[in-house]
Parts: C-alpha cells; structure tokens; sequence
C-alpha cells in the first residue's frame, strides 16, 4: 500500500475512534465503523411489516474480507451482508435483517 494510502486508512481509523463510532464484529473481530441504520414499514395483510435497511462504511486495515451472504453484528444486533462495495481504504457493507 502506498503511503499516502496508509495514512488515509490511520487518519480513518483514529477519526472513528475519536467519534464513538458503531462498531461492527465479523468473523471475531471487532472494529469501530459509521452505520446508517432505518427500519420501514409496508402494508401487509392485517397491518404494517417493519423492515431493516442498513450499511456500515469499515475500514479496511485489519478487517476481514467481507462475503455477501455472511452475517455479522452490528451494534449488537445480527445483520446479513447484502451488498458490498469498496474504495482504496474502506468497504460499504449494505446489510440487511437475516429473517428475511
């Protein structure tokens, strides 16, 4: 990685932790992120259906590849990895409720 590109992942990093960012835990390790975190309601048979649409932006020094398909937790809650986009330094991870 070049330099410029390790000091952008450092500069990410302590801006997170300085923040008290969310934090997100896959495969055992735990890393502080920024999540967008909604839940919606649609009209169903008898009344409303709440569903949760999410994404958390992780660095990627010292995180794991991600896997669409795979769950993690987010904040304590167990979320599904449904989408995945990436940048030189950090992954976008769209997520979404495992139920569904």
């Amino acid at each position: 990685m070049s330099e410029f590109l390790e000091v952008t992942a450092a500069a990410m990093l302590d801006s997170l932790g300085y923040m008290q960012a969310d934090s997100v835990t896959y495969k055992g390790v735990t890393v502080f992120c920024v999540a967008s975190e909604r839940d919606s309601q649609t009209l169903a048979v008898g009344g409303f259906e709440s569903h949760f649409t999410g994404s958390a932006r992780v660095a990627k020094n010292g995180f794991p590849a991600p896997t669409q398909g795979e769950k993690l937790t987010l904040n304590g809650i167990e979320r599904r990895i449904g989408d995945i986009a990436e940048d030189p330094i950090s992954y976008t991870l769209y997520l979404e409720d495992p139920s569904r």
